[in-house]
């Protein structure tokens, strides 16, 4: 209850701060209020995320070739790499968003929201019905942005100029994921000794962006630096049950932060309203704390962090009659690092090479 009475009031807070300053600057129009009702659920033009994002609330569907294992062959295929359908379905639901000061200040509230699916597609066993794998969702409950746009570009190299810098800032974001129910049932039909992990967590992020891609197609360079924090360090990123896991095989999380870098290159428009984007993530995340299928009984306990990879590069359809869906994309997707689906966390072995689509 406490909680949620500090949410409120920061909403309260957030709410009056802002049409005040709106109303007292010296670029506002005569009917201030008005005009920051104009504001109310529309789409800021910073703050997207970039291709390369793990934890994107973009719309993405994409089929790869991914590193198998015993814990969720589900068919009992026993190869290294196979197939499988990944698909990812965001929004930031957008609460609030305007201009100050002719544009050269930017402010935004918005509600994340994201599902991501693994699903076993090509198991080969004849089935009707397609297991899955890993369900994850997360949400955010406020996040805030703000952008600061220079008067001038400023450069810094031939070919690179910085427009503008932005932050963004959630203090209360939810992630949970899930095995499939087949894969849950298999599991324990097989008496292994974990069942399910519960990988569920509450953190704040805080990002720093060096020149947002704004809304605008020239040509860009865009850098994202953001940091994760949990609100319980005891209880880390999972909590394992008795009646689902041998408790005395799984060690307690001991990193409540994760860290990443994000770069993305996108080109000027090419022709017929096509773009070159090429966009990259360095993630250092906890490596989970209990044993696998192919585990040894240290093997897990080697290494507290994990650095992973994720690399897109592709083509993207800017479609500037409308902003429904007006950015359409396609690509090859590699990753590299450990297992980053729910509970399967605790690999540290797990390369990922598809192809996806992607709606902005």
């Amino acid at each position: 209850m406490k909680t949620w009475k500090q949410f409120s009031l920061a909403v309260i807070i957030t709410y009056v701060t802002v049409i005040t300053a709106y109303g007292q600057s010296d670029n506002a129009p005569v009917d201030a209020t008005a005009d920051f009702w104009h504001g109310i659920a529309k789409s800021a033009s910073f703050g997207k995320p970039f291709w390369a994002d793990m934890r994107s609330t973009l719309i993405r569907t994409e089929i790869a070739y991914a590193t198998n294992s015993p814990d969720y062959d589900w068919a009992g295929v026993d190869i290294d790499f196979r197939p499988f359908i990944f698909a990812n379905l965001g929004t930031d639901i957008p609460l609030w968003s305007g201009d100050f000061s002719n544009g050269k200040y930017g402010f935004s509230l918005t509600l994340p929201f994201m599902i991501d699916v693994w699903l076993d597609r090509f198991d080969g066993d004849g089935l009707q019905t397609d297991a899955v794998i890993n369900t994850s969702y997360g949400f955010a409950l406020l996040e805030a942005g703000f952008i600061y746009r220079l008067n001038l570009a400023l450069p810094v190299l031939p070919i690179f100029n910085i427009y503008n810098w932005a932050v963004k800032l959630s203090l209360f974001k939810h992630e949970s994921t899930h095995i499939g129910d087949e894969l849950a049932i298999r599991r324990k039909d097989l008496e292994l000794p974990i069942t399910r992990i519960d990988v569920a967590a509450n953190y704040a992020e805080l990002i720093f962006i060096l020149n947002d891609p704004d809304g605008q197609t020239r040509l860009n360079h865009g850098f994202k630096f953001g940091s994760l924090v949990l609100h319980n360090f005891k209880r880390g990123w999972y909590k394992v049950y008795e009646t689902e896991a041998q408790t005395d095989i799984v060690e307690r999380s001991r990193f409540p932060f994760e860290l990443y870098a994000q770069y993305q290159f996108q080109s000027p428009l090419l022709g017929r309203g096509f773009q070159i984007i090429a966009s990259a993530e360095y993630r250092l995340r906890e490596r989970y704390k209990y044993p696998f299928s192919y585990s040894n009984e240290n093997e897990y306990e080697e290494t507290n962090l994990a650095n992973c990879f994720n690399f897109f590069a592709g083509v993207r359809y800017d479609n500037q009659k409308t902003d429904y869906f007006s950015k359409i994309g396609m690509g090859i997707r590699y990753y590299t690092g450990i297992n980053p689906y729910g509970q399967f966390r605790s690999m540290p072995y797990f390369n990922q090479l598809g192809f996806a689509v992607i709606f902005e």
